[in-house]
């Protein structure tokens, strides 16, 4: 369809743009028009068309670990954790191979989006991923091991869970005990798409497991805090003591111990 646009009401201009993609020519005709409101239209466009733009060009960067195996037709893994911090609950481990066709270019370090974003990213990363595995390290093991090799055993957990065998781990910031290459990278989430795919995997499971432990253990926030030590969590222990999934050798947890 062509249009000549300057024939058009601004309501027309704007109707059609929710119809269809407009051409090049289309956007170099709206560019020439006069109007102040065709060419705040005409702006909005670059402004859009700079961030897509800028999207891509990180996301192209964030593939740059990947791109040697995916070039070689090898499969590589993004392993991260999340929970390491926290009074309460498990440490959440996830492994995520990613094909060299993934298209989210919204991927990236999980506590860099939202909420809902992270919720849409982790359909569509089930969706689109090779192969995805969840490990979760108990309370348990986090007091008995410390919560530096319990993440590490989760780590171990997560590859082993993998149907797929990587030739090669990308990790944030940690070794894997494993007898697969892999190599370490600091602020690994920001860095690498498959590692920025773990860390919106294991985030989500595990603000979801802990939801589920705020309606068995009520009064700590955990709906909310996903276990780490706010102000309602620190009441609820003060009020109520600990429950059966805090961590134990954490302070000030410790402290209410019998």
């Amino acid at each position: 369809m062509e249009n000549d646009w300057s024939k058009l009401s601004i309501t027309k201009i704007k109707t059609e743009l929710q119809l269809r993609e407009l051409t090049v020519d289309d956007w170099y005709q709206l560019a020439q028009d006069s109007r102040q409101g065709v060419q705040q239209i005409v702006k909005q466009h670059q402004r859009r068309l700079q961030k897509e733009q800028a999207l891509q060009a990180s996301f192209v960067e964030r593939e740059h670990f990947e791109q040697p195996f995916w070039q070689r037709r090898q499969l590589v893994a993004g392993i991260d954790e999340v929970g390491r911090g926290p009074l309460a609950g498990p440490v959440v481990v996830a492994a995520v191979i990613l094909p060299p066709t993934i298209d989210l270019l919204e991927i990236n370090d999980s506590k860099q989006l939202s909420d809902q974003k992270r919720h849409t990213l982790y359909t569509r990363i089930v969706a689109q991923a090779v192969d995805i595995s969840v490990a979760v390290g108990s309370p348990e093991l986090i007091d008995q091991e410390n919560i530096y090799h319990a993440t590490e055993l989760t780590m171990a957990k997560a590859v082993a869970g993998l149907f797929q065998k990587p030739a090669h781990l990308l990790v944030d910031a940690m070794h894997v005990p494993v007898s697969i290459a892999q190599t370490k990278l600091i602020k690994g989430d920001a860095r690498s798409v498959s590692i920025g795919a773990a860390s919106i995997i294991a985030k989500v499971y595990r603000d979801e497991l802990m939801k589920k432990y705020a309606q068995l253990y009520p009064g700590y926030g955990f709906e909310q805090n996903a276990g780490y030590g706010t102000k309602v969590h620190l009441a609820g222990l003060k009020t109520q003591g600990i429950c059966p999934i805090h961590r134990k050798t954490f302070a000030p947890v410790k402290n209410y111990l019998g």
